[in-house]
């Protein structure tokens, strides 16, 4: 078994690593690092503050390599005429680009712009052979284009520090541009792929290391504060839930044929004919606005959570009836007919002890395969319940970051996600070999 386990961690390893390529992907692939800063940092407004937010969230890196660049400084430009110094501390390969408005129609409509570059030391400054339309020191920049970059080199020499120019010509006044400054710097092997957004933003989430929020908290830490009420509502619901089911579906299969059968069958399908949506917001105004039974939504820690968890525990029950009861009563029945079944029976053995002991235990696989597999749901909690009864559980937190578009608690709660349906399929293995002998891990 020790083998078997150790093969399956090691296969587990692909299967995360594929689920963040896709989620990194979709989210820095399709949405770009640049469009994420320019959504959460919009109320700084400058290119300076938009770099020094895409700095910290390390949304600056590029995404599997890193060939050495390092941000030098980040400029804006407005107006039609526009002239700006940058002082250079180390000589070495420098790259500057353009970038167009952020506004996709500002840059349709944005002229023919052209940017000139100096340097206070031009003996030392080394430009491409063709900057670009026969400019000797600047490059044009093309209606609608979004960006465009050239690669300087400022050799090393005697005197001060030399500083570089930028002088802009905007044809179109009144559109913010914003200019980088890059210099390449020299890494070590293993820095240029771990200096990388796909490792800082995604491959540190298998090591459990979330970061941080758009907003500066520790994604880790509030996770590990909402599991708590997440598990307050899904463990009570899941464990009376199937226990619950279970007897059900027995008693089902015990008066199989008769009119308790038909009508519990047909109860089932009525269960499930209704939403959840119906069970949550019609017993809330019957709980909770007519008869006062219980608070309508609310949260508390210890003890006086009860009176918060009994509503919603009780709509996760009622709500999964009808299906697992129909499920487990279908095991059952195909179990009935089988030889051991007869068996017991000739032997004098009660109906009672039959169903309930034999049956039970030799119907145990296909139960565990549907309830371990239910684990990850359980740490996750139940973005319907957290949301209607407000509850700071992960379900919550997950709405909030989907709501406040923070791709990073989502990405986080998808590889947390991910982590822990690869364990419940691990456990659910395992956990054959307990209930039925004949299974063996190889």
């Amino acid at each position: 078994m020790t083998a078997y386990i150790i093969r399956r961690c090691l296969y587990a390893i692909p299967v995360l690593i594929g689920v963040n390529v896709i989620v990194f992907v979709l989210f820095f692939f399709v949405n770009k690092p640049i469009r994420i800063a320019e959504k959460h940092a919009e109320k700084r407004g400058t290119p300076e503050d938009l770099e020094r937010f895409m700095r910290k969230h390390r949304l600056h890196l590029p995404y599997f390599y890193n060939a050495g660049w390092t941000r030098v400084t980040s400029l804006s430009a407005v107006r039609t005429s526009n002239q700006r110094t940058v002082s250079i501390k180390l000589p070495g390969r420098f790259r500057l680009t353009v970038l167009a408005p952020p506004n996709a129609e500002e840059a349709r409509k944005a002229g023919t712009r052209r940017v000139r570059l100096t340097c206070s030391a031009p003996e030392r400054l080394v430009l491409p052979p063709a900057i670009g339309d026969g400019d000797e020191d600047g490059f044009t920049f093309p209606p609608g284009t979004e960006s465009r970059s050239i690669t300087f080199e400022v050799r090393p020499g005697e005197g001060p520090v030399p500083e570089l120019t930028i002088d802009f010509d905007l044809e179109a006044t009144g559109l913010l541009h914003r200019v980088t400054l890059d210099y390449q710097e020299s890494l070590g092997f293993t820095a240029r792929f771990t200096e990388t957004l796909f490792f800082q933003r995604s491959l540190k989430m298998l090591m459990f290391q979330y970061g941080k929020t758009v907003n500066d908290r520790f994604i880790g830490r509030e996770m590990l504060n909402r599991i708590g009420p997440s598990l307050t509502i899904t463990v009570p619901a899941f464990l009376v839930g199937l226990l619950l089911n279970i007897f059900l579906a027995m008693m089902l299969a015990y008066y199989r044929g008769t009119y308790v059968d038909y009508w519990g069958v047909f109860l089932c399908v009525i269960l499930m004919s209704i939403s959840l949506l119906f069970y949550i917001v019609g017993i809330q105004a019957v709980g909770g606005k007519i008869l006062r039974l219980f608070p309508i939504s609310g949260f508390d820690y210890g003890l006086a959570s009860a009176k918060f968890v009994l509503m919603p525990i009780f709509i996760a029950v009622i709500g999964g009836l009808g299906g697992s009861v129909r499920f487990y009563r279908t095991i059952f029945l195909e179990e009935v007919n089988k030889d051991y079944v007869r068996t017991a029976r000739a032997k004098g053995l009660p109906e009672r002890t039959v169903l309930f002991v034999h049956v039970l235990k030799n119907a145990m696989i296909p139960i565990l395969t549907s309830t371990v597999v239910s684990l990850p749901f359980l740490i996750m909690g139940s973005l319907l319940f957290e949301s209607f009864f407000s509850i700071p559980g992960l379900g919550a937190y997950l709405l909030e970051g989907i709501r406040e578009e923070d791709f990073f608690i989502v990405q986080a709660m998808v590889a947390l996600g991910a982590f822990l349906y690869v364990t419940a399929l691990l456990l659910t293995d395992i956990s054959y070999t307990l209930v039925d002998p004949r299974v063996r891990l190889e």
